[in-house]
């Protein structure tokens, strides 16, 4: 079953294709892609994505889902959890830059970590370019506390060997 998890303002839910082209906006625009990888995605890169969600929720029953709003029916984001090499679970977000300093990511990762806890995952992992200030802020509201540095070649991340900064949630 897949997920679908309202909040006051999103729906967070598994991608659909017509998502394609919010999508697609948000991973062509240099100033959201900043901290994700520092440049635009091309399409092998965005099918690369959409496969790997759709593996996630065949296998895991959660992903990085679509986050739409209630008010627009637009893809506004992403939200959600994906396992990663180590065999835990990251939880991970974006929001449209339209929408930052909303409260929308928090609002949208509320659900995740209720599933985490229900799903009785011991803990989950943000993966953060570490001068990204806002995303640490959500970690940290999460109640996420910074655990560890590493080469972001040693996670799922696509930054090379590029340090990212590991943040933890016991659960």
């Amino acid at each position: 079953m897949a997920f679908y998890f309202p909040t006051k303002r999103l729906i967070i839910r598994p991608w659909r294709e017509s998502d394609r082209p919010d999508f697609e906006r948000m991973v062509l625009d240099p100033d959201m892609m900043r901290y994700i990888n520092g440049r635009p995605w091309d399409d092998a890169q965005i099918d690369e994505f959409m496969q790997r969600q759709r593996h996630h929720m065949a296998q895991h029953g959660v992903c990085f889902g679509a986050c739409q709003s209630i008010e627009s029916d637009a893809v506004i984001g992403l939200a959600g959890m994906q396992p990663i090499d180590s065999g835990e679970f990251e939880i991970g977000w974006w929001v449209w830059k339209d929408y930052w300093g909303q409260g929308l990511a928090l609002e949208a990762l509320q659900p995740f970590l209720t599933h985490a806890r229900n799903m009785a995952l011991g803990k989950l992992l943000a993966v953060i370019d570490p001068p990204n200030s806002a995303s640490i802020r959500v970690a940290e509201k999460l109640g996420m506390h910074f655990d560890r540095t590493v080469p972001a070649n040693q996670t799922i991340a696509s930054r090379g060997d590029k340090l990212v900064a590991i943040y933890e949630l016991t659960l």
